[in-house]
């Protein structure tokens, strides 16, 4: 694959070569050069020598010119996101400078959120009280270096919007990197290129990259643009190109973390998966994958192969602002990735919640679809979790794992469309969902208890009486 690759990017290059032109530049930290920084104008690659200076052929289509940042440093965020990039037009040296972290290799956080998507005013006003607050919090509680990701759709096709993120998300104290999502694409224009000039503007290039310890964080625009309406999920040759060409810069031990919008098995878990999935999970074969992703504002985890799982995480918005869980019956939230003595370990944070809120209980009578049944919303479980009950003290083995409505999230669009005296979209309806677990008690029966193991093996235990 990255052999073939490899091919069509050199016949490219040939192709284009009276379409380019050569740039220099260097990256530097405190007046010091950085050698082996990786730069690219989002098709060529170069490396910066020991002076930490560069020289590269750039196509004249391109609109950037970029670093991945290396492991230890972070570029300038006062502003409201990295800017590890330079505007390509008219230019011809490029200087990025950096600062030193201060903290090591080996240890690191991501905090991923999941569709802010605001399209009023107030929608963001509501961001910036408890969910900012919330985040920022968890952020100060970290140990080692720490950064967020916001998984697309920052905002709700009003690009101002945009604005007022940069303004705001700086007080979360970390620097805070963007994925663009499709309503972050100008619905003017049905053309992919042409429609994300307004994230563009004001957070420069969609694919990108940098380093997080000894790892990769990979940043890509998996939305393929036509129309609002007519958009893909997926890849284009390009981009796979784009990232085969970086991973040939990449040691082979990296773990790697695929920061994007869409699941890679379509929305709303259709089992559709996106356009070219199969090409790039080969260009990242031979590493341990992440895929992070939102734009479903649901909460899910799909182990793909061996060293490929996804986290679709669900959306800190809820239901559009509307409502504290989202429609599959996740509260509003975002999701923490450690890295500690080599090992990654990830759990979800509801806001206002401690992180051992990771469960909700419904009993017989209560959840639509099992009305007979105690019920478990685990919004963060994966096939790796064991959720067991005991019947008065008997065991029963594994809750079965089952398909169910949230009656809380239910209950939240009731009473907010009741004020309105308006009905709800469909798309904002009660969703069903594959994380509730359900145990029918016997009749008589005084109490269940249910003991809950993750993956990482944290336990909960709770005892809830019947009232029999």
């Amino acid at each position: 694959m990255k052999r073939i690759y490899l091919f069509l990017v050199c016949i490219l290059a040939v192709t284009n070569i009276a379409n380019a032109r050569r740039v220099t530049g260097e990256v530097v930290c405190e007046g010091k050069g950085i050698c082996k920084v990786i730069v690219t104008d989002g098709t060529s690659f170069t490396k910066t020598q020991g002076n930490g200076k560069f020289s590269l052929d750039i196509n004249d289509e391109a609109k950037f010119v970029y670093i991945i940042t290396p492991s230890g440093y972070v570029a300038d965020w006062s502003k409201g996101s990295p800017e590890f990039y330079k505007t390509a037009k008219d230019n011809d040296f490029f200087r990025f400078e950096l600062t030193r972290t201060g903290d090591g290799k080996k240890e690191y956080n991501i905090i991923a959120v999941g569709d802010p998507q605001p399209r009023k005013d107030k929608h963001f006003d509501e961001f910036i009280g408890r969910p900012l607050e919330d985040i920022r919090s968890t952020a100060a509680s970290l140990n080692g270096q720490s950064v967020g990701i916001v998984l697309g759709d920052i905002c709700f096709d009003v690009f101002p919007l945009m604005k007022r993120w940069k303004e705001h998300i700086v007080h979360a104290g970390i620097p805070f990197y963007p994925v663009v999502g499709n309503h972050d694409h100008d619905r003017a224009f049905n053309d992919d290129k042409l429609a994300i000039h307004e994230y563009q503007n004001h957070f420069g290039p969609e694919n990108y990259a940098f380093f997080l310890g000894s790892d990769l964080v990979i940043v890509l625009d998996n939305i393929i643009y036509h129309s609002r309406s007519g958009y893909e999920e997926g890849y284009t040759d390009e981009l796979i190109e784009w990232v085969d060409g970086l991973m040939e810069f990449i040691p082979k031990k990296a773990n790697i973390y695929l920061a994007q919008h869409a699941s890679q098995n379509g929305r709303y878990y259709s089992g559709k998966m996106v356009v070219n999935h199969e090409k790039m999970l080969e260009v990242l074969k031979g590493h341990n994958v992440n895929i992070l992703s939102g734009h479903n504002h649901t909460n899910g985890n799909f182990q793909y192969t061996p060293t490929v799982v996804e986290h679709n995480v669900a959306a800190i918005c809820g239901t559009w602002w509307d409502t504290y869980h989202c429609n599959d019956g996740t509260p509003r939230g975002y999701k923490v990735f450690n890295k500690k003595n080599g090992k990654i370990t990830w759990y979800y944070k509801s806001v206002d919640k401690d992180p051992d809120f990771q469960y909700e209980i419904f009993m017989p009578g209560e959840a639509s679809l099992h009305p007979e049944h105690l019920v478990l919303n685990i919004w963060d479980c994966d096939s790796k979790w064991k959720v067991e009950w005991f019947e008065d003290g008997q065991n029963k083995g594994m809750m079965e794992q089952v398909y169910e409505l949230s009656p809380i999230h239910a209950a939240e669009l009731k009473a907010k469309y009741a004020q309105t005296g308006k009905e709800p979209k469909d798309y904002r309806l009660t969703k069903k969902a594959i994380h509730f677990y359900a145990a029918k008690p016997s009749a008589g029966a005084k109490e269940i208890t249910v003991i809950i193991t993750s993956r990482f093996g944290k336990v909960w235990k709770e005892t809830i009486q019947l009232g029999n």
